[in-house]
């Protein structure tokens, strides 16, 4: 009797057990802000597009006496949405420049992942307020882009990844290392930071990231379930129809009606993915297809009506919530059997070298870079053709591939590597932009300092024992020669 009572009540507890791990494990489990910070920099960017269309047309569309009449509009909003709110109704005609550049800014910032959090919570302010005062130009790209920003947030780990902030707080953990003087046997002089350049996973990455999963998923269901309600969806003529439409289409696309299997098929498919989206996305081994399936319906519905481009990017965006961000990260560094992508030989005892490579490693998304002081090791040993003068000259990036960057050349490599340089990178390719670029640098690196040398077992190359204190052991090959040494019992301890 007692075991009738007393398995049912473990059966509970048992259950009540295993709900709550599986519901922590669901929305709190740690995760890898990557994803997270690329649907930032996509959605960002967008909302400062909308806004910056948006002020092509400022006053008819913000001003007192432009085409939504501010008066109407908000007497509206108070008859259906009482708590509803813009702070476009307290602007002045004579402000709504310098707040609408304020609110590009702000998005702008956003984007780049600069005071993030803070950027994040104005954004969606800024977002919301411009569709409540706008209501004539919503559509469901602002829906989309309101609720991204919203997620972005609520949990401010938008910036984890992908980031100014990050980059920066690397930064300054570099040139603390690079001012540290800590020298390792075989690399030299360490100028790399201490953070790593994997982001660690987040709890707060993971809810966000988890909740635009869900919240996409429900999109894709209510839209699938909703076209079950229309016969064209049935009889497989919906996609005619929205070709056909004058509203958004551009192009002609009757030459398809000698291919009605083929709109049959396309109809079908659509509401099939929108259906089957939010059960089978979760299955590991079926997302790769549905992503590669929602971009290409977005794609789709973007070059049939590019009037929806923007809601096609938005929700492309959107999905790359489900991305893997070690995936994501190989795109650019690469796999781990083929790091890293470039061994860099800079001069160590050169105090603009170590800031320069700091900086760089700094930016370095997944160990792309090695960073070598040319003081520790024989220049040979990294390629053949290298030698000790060429590299005291200028910086020199070895491939993988064995391929030799020397001066401009390898700080254009480097930059190629390195999303956050990839800008500068391309500038680098202008015609015209490399002639002088060369010259810049030569005359940059050849105006440079140096530390007074080391004369301890540090620097020491190896198999060389300690340091020589020749006055030509640590001399720049370009410099004249150096007096000779005072003897050590005349010395100064330094």
């Amino acid at each position: 009797m007692r075991s009738i009572v007393s398995e049912p009540l473990a059966y509970l507890r048992e259950l009540v057990r295993s709900v709550r791990q599986g519901w922590d494990a669901f929305f709190f489990r740690p995760a890898d802000p990557t994803p997270l910070g690329l649907v930032r920099i996509v959605t960002a960017s967008l909302a400062l597009w909308s806004l910056f269309v948006l002020g092509l047309d400022l006053h008819d569309h913000f001003g007192s006496s432009g085409w939504a009449d501010p008066a109407l509009i908000r007497q509206n909003q108070l008859e259906r949405q009482p708590w509803a709110w813009s702070f476009w109704f307290l602007v002045p005609d004579s402000l709504l420049r310098p707040a609408w550049l304020g609110c590009l800014a702000v998005f702008g910032l956003l984007a780049a992942g600069l005071f993030s959090r803070i950027a994040a919570v104005v954004g969606w302010i800024i977002y919301v307020s411009t569709v409540r005062r706008v209501p004539i130009a919503l559509f469901g790209f602002d829906q989309v882009i309101s609720t991204l920003l919203f997620y972005l947030m609520i949990t401010g780990a938008s910036g984890q990844a992908l980031s100014l902030d990050r980059f920066l707080r690397r930064w300054r953990d570099a040139r603390g290392v690079a001012a540290s003087r800590a020298f390792v046997a075989g690399v030299g002089r360490l100028v790399s930071p201490r953070i790593p350049a994997v982001p660690v996973p987040t709890v707060s990455a993971g809810l966000a990231l988890r909740l635009i999963q869900l919240h996409l998923a429900f999109i894709y269901l209510m839209a699938g379930l909703a076209k079950l309600q229309g016969p064209s969806w049935w009889n497989g003529t919906a996609l005619w129809g929205t070709m056909m439409a004058g509203e958004f289409v551009t192009r002609d696309f009757s030459g398809l009606a000698e291919w009605p299997l083929l709109i049959n098929f396309l109809t079908h498919a659509s509401i099939a993915f929108e259906i089957l989206y939010p059960a089978l996305i979760w299955v590991g081994i079926l997302r790769p297809l549905f992503l590669a399936g929602a971009v290409a319906l977005h794609l789709g519905i973007g070059y049939v009506a590019p009037g929806l481009a923007e809601f096609g990017l938005a929700m492309i965006g959107a999905n790359l919530a489900f991305a893997s961000g070690p995936w994501l990260r190989s795109l650019v560094a690469g796999r781990s059997g083929s790091q890293p992508a470039l061994r860099v030989l800079f001069d160590g005892q050169c105090p603009r070298c170590r800031a320069t490579m700091a900086a760089l490693t700094a930016a370095d998304p997944d160990h792309v870079l090695e960073p070598i002081d040319l003081n520790a090791v024989e220049p040979a040993s990294v390629h053949p053709s290298l030698t000790k003068a060429a590299c005291m000259a200028s910086m020199h990036a070895v491939a993988a591939s064995g391929k030799v960057y020397g001066g401009f050349d390898a700080m254009r490599a480097i930059g190629g590597r390195l999303p956050l340089a990839w800008p500068l990178a391309v500038a680098a390719w202008i015609p015209g932009v490399a002639w002088i670029g060369r010259r810049v640098y030569n005359r940059i690196a050849g105006a440079r300092t140096r530390d007074v040398p080391c004369t301890d077992a540090a620097c020491s190359l190896p198999g060389q024992g300690p340091a020589s204190t020749s006055p030509d052991r640590d001399r720049d090959p370009r410099e004249p020669p150096r007096p000779a040494p005072i003897p050590a019992q005349e010395m100064q301890p330094q």
